[in-house]
């Protein structure tokens, strides 16, 4: 075992010693192999930040990969004795009277409820609920209504919703007197301001009366593709919409406004493995409690098919794979040269006694030392390249958060 370790690390003297001898040879070596794994981790690098890119961009819209949306519309078909159908398709409980006569409010009462229930049954640590509503806003140059997404909690979350200024809702919201509004870029604008220094307050006609206040804006859009199109001019510009957190915004509603609200659509991230079964299990639980057929649910990993993003990170590594194999087949060149120039030193130790097996390991080992380090080289290259990189200009569009380096380019 001595003499083992004794021979390897003479071996590695050894090549560090030809190394410093045949230091052009070296150079060569390194600017070759280091400018091959430079390109090789960059390339393979970029494109699984690109891939994160486009999926924070995808998750924006349309949630994590692997997300399921839930929507419940009740029927009342194989319910007995519990719910009954009007001529519009909707159903209520046969409770009372009273329940009767309020009976779009009951059922989007109990749909809430039983998606919750759904939420706590199967332990789902990332869910939001989300529904639209029209607030008529008091801007400066008049009262206009704005598209209001009413979402719960975890919404910013599961769907990656970035902040430009401000914040995003937090739990601490849920007490506030005046229910917090995340809005967009055009928002701020129509009310005069360009950014948001502090909390600001606006005033909202219905669907309640009260003042909201504006805590977070979100990123603007991108109007690139537009600013240089005259034909654009009609449609390009910043659009008008916020988010309001649920409970604060409800509490203002009085009785005939809970009662015109539309059910909550529930979304729940499942993963891509799960998906499928939280679908079937939701459709079961949910359809047994307001009639066959009256539950919706999908997976936006059907409508991301076209745009996934495996296939091009695949496809950027082989290229990357080539890029090495052409740096490789340089080290071989440069081996052969130095196998040549050596042939008079080889032939001298074998005359000593020198085995065939001692003298290409000291030949290899001279190669790798010099890979290693040009390889090490090459992977901060890449590292620092990627920090200084405009992926803004590369990708053509607006990188808000960078990706850390991925490692496994490494």
């Amino acid at each position: 075992m001595t003499g083992v370790l004794t021979g390897f690390f003479g071996a590695l003297v050894e090549a560090w010693a030809q190394l410093r001898i045949g230091k052009l040879r070296v150079m060569l070596s390194l600017v070759g192999v280091g400018a091959a794994v430079a390109a090789m981790t960059f390339v393979i690098a970029l494109g699984e930040v690109t891939s994160a890119i486009i999926d924070q961009e995808i998750a924006t819209y349309a949630g994590r990969p692997g997300t399921v949306s839930i929507e419940v519309s009740p029927t009342g078909r194989g319910v007995t004795g519990d719910y009954q159908t009007d001529n519009y398709g909707m159903a209520w409980a046969e409770e009372s009277e009273t329940e009767s006569t309020d009976g779009d409010s009951k059922v989007t009462e109990r749909i809430t409820k039983a998606e919750m229930k759904l939420v706590d049954r199967y332990s789902a640590n990332s869910w939001a609920t989300n529904y639209l509503q029209s607030l008529r806003i008091a801007f400066p140059g008049g009262s206009r209504s704005v598209e209001t997404t009413v979402v719960s909690l975890g919404y910013g979350t599961l769907h990656h919703t970035a902040v430009a200024q401000g914040r995003w809702f937090s739990a601490e919201d849920a007490d506030d007197l005046s229910p917090s509004l995340v809005v967009s870029q055009g928002f701020l604008e129509e009310l005069g301001y360009t950014t948001l220094d502090g909390p600001l307050t606006v005033r909202a006609y219905s669907p309640a009366q009260t003042t909201f206040t504006i805590v977070g804006v979100l990123k603007p859009d991108d109007l690139t593709w537009c600013e240089n199109d005259v034909d654009a001019a009609d449609y390009c510009y910043q659009t008008i919409s916020a988010f309001a957190l649920t409970g604060p915004y409800e509490q203002w509603l009085g009785s005939e406004e809970r009662a015109a609200l539309p059910a909550p659509s529930l979304e729940i991230w499942a993963g891509e493995e799960q998906e499928q079964e939280l679908i079937r299990l939701a459709t079961h639980d949910l359809d047994a409690q307001f009639g066959a057929g009256s539950t919706q649910a999908w997976s936006n990993t059907d409508g991301m098919q076209g745009l996934d993003t495996g296939g091009f990170t695949t496809t950027v590594t082989i290229a990357g794979v080539f890029v090495m194999i052409l740096g490789a087949l340089s080290l071989i060149n440069i081996s052969m040269v130095t196998v040549r120039q050596r042939i008079h030193e080889i032939g001298v130790r074998r005359a000593f006694g020198a085995t065939s097996r001692r003298i290409f390991f000291s030949i290899m080992l001279e190669s790798v030392v010099a890979t290693v380090v040009a390889g090490i080289i090459g992977i901060g290259i890449a590292i620092v390249g990627m920090r200084v990189a405009p992926l803004d200009s590369l990708l053509g569009i607006a990188v808000e958060t960078r990706p850390p380096f991925p490692m496994s380019a490494a």
